[in-house]
């Protein structure tokens, strides 16, 4: 037999065989028994979805691009059920050419189009859709069928829970589940638009009958949207509920922005950027745990254990997590206690929106923590948000070479918040701390302070206008910078009058104790029994300053000891009267004029002449009289509107 004589042969084998295809193909539409595949499709989807599934619309059947049966008015609820668990607005079955030929129906895919699932969770936790899982978990022992892929197209789904009083509209649904076998892995693709961001969705299921028998199973998922990133791999077990255990991690470049997706309200600012999360995680329904966690916010790395629950209105987040250094400025922004510049106070209102947006109880430890350009060594905290009310307790802090406890308690009222603040600082060096936090750099020492405060309002700049509290600080060892006390005194002593300006802006007054109790009332601070005691000089002050406008307006008594020796009389001690007014970083501190004139005894008869009053009015009268002129005496000149600062007594 020749060669092209085998071929001619083969090829007109090949034509009839595809003849007879085609004629099967053209005859199987009319064949196809229209009614017994609408029972058969309604009872395999039955099958796969556990819910009784009715399909009451036209049938249509299609052979390009391949053999099909399309069946409109698609069904799913209980039999009881007041409105469906899910609508679809056609089913479409592919079938497998070949078993068809021979009088079977077998179909490869199933493609629901333009389904509509509703989902609901009661208050006890109860779902619309218990009943299926419970019949699907039965079905699953029937393990030897052949298993048809499944695909849905321009699907939306709605999901409302009760018990935590949300809802979640999903959309633009496309999703394809192929399952070779009973025994084989499920592959499960697909993209979804969830609050107007597009989530695609991968995911590779090991054993997916071990879902419906509450055995583990392997999973590899992840999903991929604008606002975050996020991978799972581990163990699945569906039994009396959902679980997993496992790896894994999220990230997103901004945490603010996907509780803003996830539905809360975290406000606007720097803080609450970038977020990475990685651990090992126990799931639940409603909330994650992580045994071992590394997490990242905004730069700052810590490692610890962290649980997130999603049970209430807010997510729920608690854990303990230990950090190197922690740069905190951003989420203290509107409540630090300096100046903007020449600006006074910050008067942007402070916004506690992320604060209500989540509740919050977390023990926090950190090697470094740096508000602005305040730092605190080897600190441990707890920080607890609860309604947006924010309470940060330091329960201790090494810093400026002591240490640092303290509370401060942000509750919203309306507008505007109620703030509470202690501090207790234990041999911390004062200038250091002061200046970083305040701003105030013109006094150091080692220093004890308890410090306790209340205010109100919208910002910072309100803040200070209603603080109230006190304060009590005991100092050593130390000095005040910006005038040398004693200079000024011996030189006043010599010449009263003398210029002192120079001696009143620059030096420093060396001091071996400093005690002081500050009461501070409308915004305003007093003391009157601050003391500073020196080597040679011994100061007492009283006075105010003004927290809005950062101001001083004090007086006191300084006073130059006089060294005696053995044998000899002790002189009387130098007592000079000055005031200290002007702004907290630059004040003036200036002695009594008052005083200096009285000391001066170039003054002495400008005293007497005014004290003599009197007798220059008769002189005066009698020139005039003499020279005939009418000036108007009837009334003295005018005094001097300068009056004295009231003397204050030494302290003793």
């Amino acid at each position: 037999m020749s060669l092209a004589s085998s071929l001619k042969r083969v090829l007109i084998a090949a034509g009839v065989t595809i003849v007879a295809l085609g004629a099967a193909t053209a005859l199987v539409p009319a064949l196809l028994p229209g009614e017994s595949v609408r029972h058969d499709v309604a009872a395999e989807l039955t099958r796969r979805m556990g819910l009784p599934v009715t399909i009451s619309g036209p049938v249509s059947v299609s052979v390009v691009p391949q053999l099909s049966i399309r069946l409109d008015g698609v069904r799913m609820a209980e039999a009881d059920a007041a409105e469906p668990q899910a609508t679809a607005e056609a089913v479409v079955a592919s079938f497998r050419l070949l078993p068809l030929i021979t009088g079977k129906v077998s179909i490869s895919e199933y493609v629901l189009v333009r389904p509509r699932i509703a989902v609901r969770v009661a208050r006890d936790g109860a779902s619309n859709w218990d009943g299926a899982f419970r019949r699907l978990r039965e079905a699953a022992r029937e393990t030897g069928r052949t298993v048809a892929d499944l695909r849905i197209v321009e699907g939306e789904a709605l999901v409302t829970d009760e018990k935590t009083e949300s809802r979640a509209a999903l959309s633009a649904i496309e999703f394809a589940i192929s399952w070779p076998g009973p025994n084989r892995q499920a592959n499960i693709s697909g993209t979804l638009t969830a609050n107007g961001e597009p989530v695609e969705i991968n995911a590779v299921v090991a054993r997916p009958l071990a879902l419906f028998t509450a055995e583990p199973t392997g999973v590899k998922m992840r999903v991929t949207s604008a606002p975050m990133k996020s991978a799972f791999e581990g163990t699945v077990t569906n039994g009396d509920t959902l679980t997993a255990a496992g790896a894994m991690t999220l990230e997103t470049g901004s945490l603010r922005q996907l509780l803003r997706w996830l539905g809360q309200n975290p406000g606007v600012g720097p803080s609450f950027g970038t977020f990475a999360l990685k651990g090992d995680v126990q799931l639940q329904p409603n909330s994650l745990a992580f045994t071992k966690v590394n997490t990242e916010l905004d730069g700052n790395v810590a490692d610890g254990a962290l649980s997130i629950s999603f049970e209430g209105a807010r997510p729920q987040v608690q854990g303990t997590l230990d950090a190197g250094r922690v740069v905190a400025t951003t989420y203290f922004r509107d409540l630090r206690f300096t100046a903007d510049g020449n600006q006074g106070w910050n008067r942007r209102p402070i916004d506690l929106s992320a604060i209500a947006a989540i509740d919050l109880d977390l023990r926090l430890s950190a090697s470094e923590v740096v508000v602005g350009h305040a730092s605190l060594g080897r600190s441990a905290a707890s920080v607890v948000a609860r309604g947006g009310r924010l309470t940060v307790t330091l329960g201790e802090a090494q810093a400026y070479g002591g240490t640092l406890s303290g509370a401060l308690v942000v509750a919203p009222r309306g507008e505007e918040m109620d703030v509470r603040a202690s501090l207790n600082v234990q041999r911390a060096q004062l200038g250091l701390g002061l200046g970083e936090w305040f701003g105030f750099r013109r006094l150091d020492g080692t220093a004890n302070t308890q410090l306790s405060i209340e205010a109100r309002g919208a910002s910072m700049a309100d803040l200070a206008r209603t603080a109230s509290g006190q304060m009590m600080l005991t100092a050593v060892e130390g000095a005040v910078h910006g005038f040398n006390a004693e200079a000024i005194l011996r030189r006043l002593e010599r010449r009263p009058l003398a210029t002192t300006g120079a001696d009143t802006r620059s030096g420093r007054t060396a001091y071996d104790r400093i005690a002081a109790t500050i009461r501070v009332a409308g915004g305003v601070a007093t003391t009157t029994d601050l003391v500073l005691d020196g080597p040679m000089v011994r100061v007492n002050v009283e006075g105010v300053a003004s927290l809005p406008a950062r101001e001083f307006d004090m007086r006191g008594i300084a006073t130059l000891k006089r060294r005696t020796t053995s044998g000899s009389t002790a002189e009387q001690n130098f007592e000079l009267p000055f005031v200290v007014q002007g702004p907290w970083d630059d004040p003036f501190i200036l002695p009594d004029p008052q005083a200096l004139i009285r000391r001066s005894g170039a003054a002495a008869p400008l005293r007497d002449v005014t004290r003599d009053r009197d007798a220059l009015r008769a002189v005066l009268d009698a020139i005039n009289r003499h020279a005939s002129q009418e000036a108007d005496l009837s009334s003295p000149p005018p005094a001097s509107s300068f009056n004295p600062f009231a003397p204050i007594l030494p302290r003793d």
